[in-house]
């Protein structure tokens, strides 16, 4: 089947273990047949997988190199961490263990992760830019009416190289997370499960970084206490006998691909491993909503204009079919 297929081309290192690997795929649609059954269609169902869903999008050649001439000099917060897993867990002080945050340039961080870098002792990756701040990008992004654009609350840029993976846990936000370069594999568990996942007030401890001694230290130092994040690891081998309680939960699995878009309600509980071949480099834009939460939004599509123009496909917010989407940035 395709999720065989996706598993085999992304190699063992991006599959979960084999009681999440055999569940169900996610439901599939378009963009376009989500836009033919109405406003708010998206808002009445479960996850679902788009296909064709940024069709126009200048974003869609977007390359370390282009990366680099519109927003190379912006100082963004790299997130560093040992392995590719985050957070770990620290059973010895029960407590989850995030990356180290370090301030860096976006272009040095393009060139720290890029593929002809060489080999640093630390994983690193970019996480929820606010592509508010970085208006060369965002004019790349179109805003589609799949969602109601008044409930748009904010818009993420994330940039990862060659394999990351990020731990179980849940947000508060609608969310449309579009797969622009490298490939997404989101394992999902619907709200209801939480009593299966081992979720409770998580300490939250976080690694120090030096550059001079070498990248991430082994020090940790307490940061917050969290309670949307699961206190186990969903892609251990032997997550089964050492958390038999997840047996019993219902979790599916998405194959999230260049072009594609994912739809995750509010609360819906997702750990996701993102892998590249060849370039190195995975690039997601995500755009979170209030639509469910208060049918409020904070207004961010007053800023409609913001957003890609021209090239856009059917369905999108200020945007006219056609155009072929060459803006450059």
């Amino acid at each position: 089947g395709v999720g065989a297929e996706v598993g085999a081309e992304v190699g063992a290192e991006a599959r979960y273990p084999p009681i999440f690997e055999e569940a169900p795929r996610c439901s599939e649609s378009t963009l376009e047949a989500v836009l033919a059954a109405g406003p708010e269609a998206l808002l009445t169902g479960g996850p679902l997988l788009l296909r064709n869903a940024t069709a126009g999008w200048a974003a869609n050649a977007w390359d370390d190199a282009a990366i680099a001439a519109a927003v190379g000099e912006t100082l963004v917060e790299m997130m560093a961490m040992p392995t590719t897993t985050h957070p770990t867990l620290d059973a010895a002080a029960d407590a989850l263990v995030e990356p180290a945050r370090c301030s860096v340039y976006v272009a040095d961080f393009l060139k720290l992760t890029g593929e002809a870098a060489e080999a640093v002792p630390f994983e690193a990756y970019l996480a929820q830019l606010n592509l508010l701040r970085l208006p060369p990008l965002l004019r790349g992004v179109c805003l589609s009416t799949a969602l109601p654009p008044s409930s748009l609350s904010i818009a993420n840029l994330w940039v990862g190289g060659a394999l990351m993976k990020n731990g179980l846990h849940f947000d508060l936000y609608d969310n449309l997370l579009y797969q622009l370069r490298g490939t997404k594999r989101a394992l999902l568990f619907p709200p209801a499960d939480a009593k299966h996942l081992y979720y409770g007030a998580a300490t939250i401890r976080r690694h120090g970084f030096d550059l001079a001694a070498g990248g991430v230290t082994n020090e940790t130092t307490f940061d917050k206490v969290r309670h949307n994040v699961a206190k186990l690891n969903v892609f251990a081998d032997d997550v089964a006998s050492t958390h038999p309680a997840v047996a019993r939960a219902s979790p599916s699995l998405c194959e999230v691909r260049r072009g594609d878009a994912l739809f995750l309600p509010r609360g819906w509980h997702h750990a996701v491993i993102s892998t590249s071949r060849g370039a190195r480099r995975n690039l997601a834009v995500n755009l979170w909503y209030a639509a469910s939460a208060s049918g409020q939004g904070q207004g961010l599509s007053a800023l409609a204009d913001m957003f890609q123009q021209e090239g856009c496909g059917a369905g999108a917010e200020g945007g006219a079919a056609g155009g072929g989407g060459k803006e450059e940035l």
